[in-house]
Order: C-alpha cells, then structure tokens, then sequence
C-alpha cells in the first residue's frame, strides 16, 4: 500500500450516532466470541457499550479517516499497580488495515500523560492468534496466563500481557 493510500487513524469519544454499526460489526461471530461483552447486537447493548454502562472505565471509537472501525476500551484501572486493563475490537469490514495497531499506539500515547497509569495490560484468548501476534509486534510483554470472560464462550484459557507507558 502506498503512502497516498494508507489511513489516517484516530480515536474519538463514542456517541449515539454510533449505534447502527456498533450493532453492525457486533453481528459477527468473531466479536460475540472474543470480546468481554460478546457484542452489542441490540440498540440497549450498544448504549450501554457508549455511555460505559456495561462496566467499561471508558472507550472510544476507532476511526480511519474518520469513518468508524471498531472500539478500544479501558475496562478498568487498577490504582495500586496503576495498571489500565485495555480491550478491543476492530469490525469484520475494517480487519488487517491496521486499526487496532494504530488504536492501541493512540491510547498508550494518551495515557503516558496521565500520572495515575503507568502500564496498559491486555488479557488476550489463547486462540486470537492475530491479537497475540499484535501485543507481541507492539512490544508487549507476556507476564502470565489466565483466564478471561469472552462473550458466548464465558471463561477461557488467556494469556496476559503488559507495557510500561
């Protein structure tokens, strides 16, 4: 892909003009088995993931010249290890186009101001291959297994990754 051609990434507060492809992209398979909330296939589910009410910290939508992508979220921010739990979701139309690369740089350059985080940990499935090879290009180190919730799989095996910001 040329220069002329690649996209201009950024991140903006999500808002209710979002929910028609936040339920869009949530119809696949993929997001209802990877993500924590397994999708937000109804107008209620995708209000929920806007306004945070489904127990996200905050999350933001992802665009490519500014069209929206997918979703990146601070699940929660542990204040003793100041540590952000950070997950995303990139839509079917919008994957290998370097969304959630270019999303997960935004965030950890949004948060190196912020004093209360020093560290964004990402809690992948062991069968996300892509977002495993991804923490490891973007320099994220594994520092151990465990389990996440995943959407229509619940509790699955998961490997933990973190970066110092």
């Amino acid at each position: 892909m040329s220069t002329s051609q690649q996209k201009t990434f950024s991140l903006r507060n999500l808002d209710e003009q979002d929910v028609s492809w936040i339920i869009e992209a949530s119809n696949d398979l993929a997001i209802q088995q990877m993500t924590s909330h397994g999708g937000a296939q109804t107008q209620e589910a995708a209000l929920s993931v806007i306004n945070c009410s489904n127990g996200d910290f905050k999350s933001w939508a992802i665009l490519g010249d500014n069209e929206p992508l997918g979703v990146i979220s601070i699940h929660s921010v542990d204040g003793l290890s100041a540590t952000a739990d950070v997950g995303y979701w990139v839509a079917p139309w919008a994957r290998r186009q370097g969304a959630a690369a270019a999303a997960l740089r935004l965030l950890e350059k949004e948060l190196s101001s912020s004093p209360e985080i020093a560290c964004i940990q990402l809690k992948i499935m062991n069968a996300n291959e892509p977002s495993l090879a991804l923490a490891r290009s973007l320099g994220f180190e594994e520092v151990s297994s465990g389990s996440c919730s995943c959407g229509t799989q619940g509790e699955v095996s998961a490997r933990v990754f973190e970066k110092k910001i």
